[in-house]
């Protein structure tokens, strides 16, 4: 940091291009082909020739470069850049586990369905099964260098689900790591608790035990800790029904966890319509929701994650989410990796972008979008994911001429340099930073 003079945390970014995400943007919810970049720079809240002053690790200051304050022009450093974001928030990811499954990726690819190797023991219970002889220390060994990739790719907050653990001293374990690498990597890390994420195989004959388990031992125990913000399910064929979903969710709840759901990605199990009823914070994948089911959800607020990594590598691109109709009815969408051994072996969330235009038929504007505003609302999180005056700087900055390269160029790291909680963690040697 000594790059930056004595205060790392007071400088000035002078961008061609910032990207402030408006709270509420009406036209996003109203597809029109006909004005797609006027209609992008009004999601996206585009300011050209822009100011960032940050001051103390705040932003206190967005807007034009002629209307700067005189506080923008004392002798700081300044950084010019291209495009400037909001700090990408990851709000789905799996970056806890040990191993790899290549050999289930050869199956599947040879004609073997995802559910299939899951239903046979495979899949998530073949990580679990692994993380089980792996020690927390080795945990967080391997989790450390996954954040930093995450982080040089734009990403100041990272939510990790736990999951693979399947029992109370391994879902313990996972999240105690999440909670032990904090502190050595600037990204903000987020846990969540998922122990219902699979029946184990020593309950299989005995479901009941395991959601018993879960709601009166681990949920109790992680919230003691501390060690989650929110409570996950996996609600689908082969996981827990809308029935036990909900009881395991209403019971994460009483405990001060916010509800999410991975939401029928197999099929329709009712999942988005429970995360209506009860209001959860998101609804993930939504692959086999029914039309009918989005306004519902937009009603509530929950946000649906999207993640099209996920269809592209299990090859089930024939049966994607309705990106297209779940804006129109309302609803804010995220983007997500879904980091994972299993179904999303990839932490490139720009590509991400890519294939929510490619895939979804987004927009550019809504793909960046759903990664900076839209994840951080599926958090729940009003701090993070925006420019605006008063809050902690997090910002990714992009050397490209136009936003809308991010997803049109993919397969390239874009990202010049990345600013979290108000100091610069991460650039490139090719940056233009004048003293």
């Amino acid at each position: 940091m000594s790059d930056f003079g004595v205060d790392p945390q007071t400088f000035v970014v002078h961008a061609a291009q910032a990207l402030t995400m408006p709270e509420h943007a009406e036209a996003l919810h109203h597809w029109d082909p006909t004005r797609i970049v006027d209609r992008d720079h009004e999601i996206l809240g585009l300011i050209e020739d822009a100011c960032i002053l940050v001051e103390n690790g705040v932003m206190t200051f967005v807007g034009p470069w002629s209307e700067r304050p005189a506080g923008a022009k004392r002798d700081i450093p300044v950084m010019e850049s291209l495009v400037v974001t909001p700090g990408w928030v990851e709000c789905h990811t799996h970056s806890v586990f040990s191993g790899h499954r290549a050999a289930e990726f050869a199956l599947r690819n040879a004609g073997r369905p995802y559910v299939e190797i899951l239903e046979a023991g495979g899949g998530i219970l073949e990580t679990a099964a692994r993380l089980g002889r792996t020690s927390q220390r080795e945990l967080e060994d391997l989790l450390v260098p996954r954040v930093l990739d995450f982080l040089r790719r734009g990403v100041t907050c990272l939510e990790i689900k736990s999951g693979y653990g399947l029992s109370t001293q391994d879902e313990l374990k996972m999240l105690r790591a999440v909670k032990n690498v904090q502190p050595h990597v600037p990204t903000e890390l987020v846990g969540t608790f998922l122990g219902a994420h699979a029946i184990p195989k020593k309950y299989q004959s005995d479901r009941r035990a395991y959601i018993d388990l879960v709601i009166n031992e681990m949920i109790p125990k992680v919230a003691e800790e501390e060690l989650a913000r929110y409570c996950d399910v996996f609600c689908d064929r082969g996981a827990f029904d809308a029935a036990e979903s909900r009881e395991i969710l209403l019971a994460g709840r009483e405990h001060g966890l916010i509800p999410r759901i991975h939401a029928d990605e197999l099929t329709d199990a009712n999942a988005a319509r429970l995360a209506a009823e009860i209001g959860c914070a998101s609804a993930d994948h939504l692959e086999f929701t029914p039309s009918e089911v989005f306004e519902q959800m937009a009603k509530a607020d929950v946000v649906a994650v999207l993640m099209p990594a996920v269809n592209l590598f299990l090859g089930t691109t024939g049966h994607m989410a309705k990106a297209r109709e779940i804006l129109e009815a309302g609803c804010e969408v995220a983007l997500s990796t879904d980091f994972n051994p299993g179904s999303a072996m990839t932490q490139d969330i720009a590509l991400m972008t890519t294939l929510a235009c490619t895939l979804y038929k987004m927009s550019p504007g809504e793909a960046l979008r759903a990664v900076t505003i839209g994840a951080a609302k599926a958090l729940r999180r009003e701090d993070i994911g925006r420019l605006r005056p008063g809050l902690r700087a997090n910002l990714a900055m992009f050397n490209v001429p136009d936003f809308s390269v991010i997803p049109y160029h993919f397969g390239t790291n874009h990202t010049e340099a990345v600013v979290a909680n108000g100091e610069f963690v991460y650039w490139t040697d090719d940056q233009d930073i004048e003293e």
